[in-house]
């Protein structure tokens, strides 16, 4: 079929619910509109969405990104039985090699990728990290942030990491930060114990993220607000929220949708959507029980959490209605990342969709036109 409309469901089109077709072509948007023709026209029932954008998951279906090319492909597969269209494949903390490894695997697959979720870059989570809240990353492996460094990690595929997180009160952070933003990376403060007032200079410095508010950082205190206190209340910052009420407790997703500009996110590991038993990150033994991931030591470690899921379940906790929430999965998320190609249902942008049933169950989902899911 040259041309597809989608006609029958509740489209959403600049955060309002609306009855219209929907013409794809050459694997973008044609047309958004009644009654439109110049296509075979296919009738779907339920809401039409944006392509969900996970932006830092670490695994699916028992696949990782540190495992090269095969591993993130499998996970461009799976992603799309959850209405993932997009998403940063995450690296741990780790040395060189393994990095240098992961990344050049990341590459491959998106030079391969052509039946699963697209993948714009990569997401390094770390070296650059405070050691005090590493939580399940390897504390064996922190760098002081320098382009040097970085480049040392990167080597020759330096250019495809879109979002790298730090903690900004490192040394060396301001020069960095600066630097990165200067090639277009996006940077996010977690896994930091930075002040308030360390928060605000990083954000003049280009910080525009906070890596899974509330986890990997100091607390909020009413005196010392700390990370959470600057990601609710600065401007220019998106907060990653982990809405699997295991992470956050429901009240504290209900204030981070509420307060703060959320990106939702799964930072999800290769047991989502595997059963409980033992699994690896970042060369950790972890364990799953009842879904729940945690390293010998108890900390957490990622969630068996997928995208369509988060997104239900921060509707249910913030009792926002669904519309508002789909863009914290799709919309701002690419805004974010500078994707400006997609995350809307807009001529002109790629023809990435996801349609979900009433129980925000993901019934199909299409990457550049192609629909590569259907229940």
């Amino acid at each position: 079929m040259d041309k597809i409309i989608f006609r029958g469901a509740q489209v959403l089109v600049d955060g309002q619910w609306t009855e219209t077709d929907v013409r794809i072509a050459q694997g973008k948007i044609d047309a958004v509109g009644r009654g439109l023709d110049g296509g075979d026209v296919m009738r779907v029932e339920g809401l039409l969405l944006p392509g969900l954008i996970d932006e830092h998951i670490h695994g699916i279906a028992g696949h990782d990104t540190m495992d090269g090319a095969q591993a993130v492909l499998g996970m461009a597969r799976q992603l799309v039985r959850h209405g993932v269209t997009s998403f940063l494949p995450t690296t741990m903390n780790a040395g060189i090699a393994p990095t240098r490894a992961a990344l050049a695997g990341v590459r491959a697959a998106m030079c391969e990728n052509a039946e699963g979720a697209n993948i714009p870059g990569a997401h390094m989570e770390g070296p650059f990290l405070c050691e005090k809240y590493k939580g399940a990353q390897d504390a064996r492996a922190n760098l002081l942030p320098s382009a040097e460094n970085f480049e040392k990690l990167t080597g020759e595929d330096v250019d495809i990491v879109r979002l790298v997180t730090l903690a900004p009160e490192l040394p060396g952070a301001e020069t960095f930060i600066r630097w990165a933003t200067g090639r277009g990376i996006v940077c996010s403060a977690g896994h930091t114990d930075a002040s308030y007032e360390q928060m605000e200079r990083s954000v003049q410095w280009g910080v525009t993220q906070v890596t899974h508010l509330f986890n990997g950082m100091n607390p909020l205190h009413h005196r010392n607000p700390g990370v959470p206190g600057a990601a609710l209340t600065l401007p220019g910052i998106a907060c990653q929220v982990i809405s699997d009420g295991i992470h956050l407790h429901p009240a504290a997703v209900h204030l981070a949708l509420r307060a703060g500009h959320a990106l939702l996110i799964t930072d999800a590991l290769q047991a989502a959507d595997m059963p409980d038993g033992v699994y690896e990150l970042g060369g950790q033994q972890v364990t799953v029980k009842e879904g729940v991931a945690r390293i010998a030591a108890g900390n957490l470690a990622g969630s068996t959490l997928t995208l369509e899921r988060a997104v239900a379940n921060a509707a249910r906790f913030a009792d926002l209605p669904i519309e508002q929430v789909v863009p914290m999965a799709s919309t701002r998320v690419a805004d974010s990342l500078h994707l400006m190609d997609r995350g809307r249902i807009r001529a002109g942008l790629r023809a990435d969709l996801c349609l979900l049933n009433d129980a925000l169950e993901t019934k199909m989902t299409v990457v550049g036109g192609k629909i590569l899911f259907e229940r």
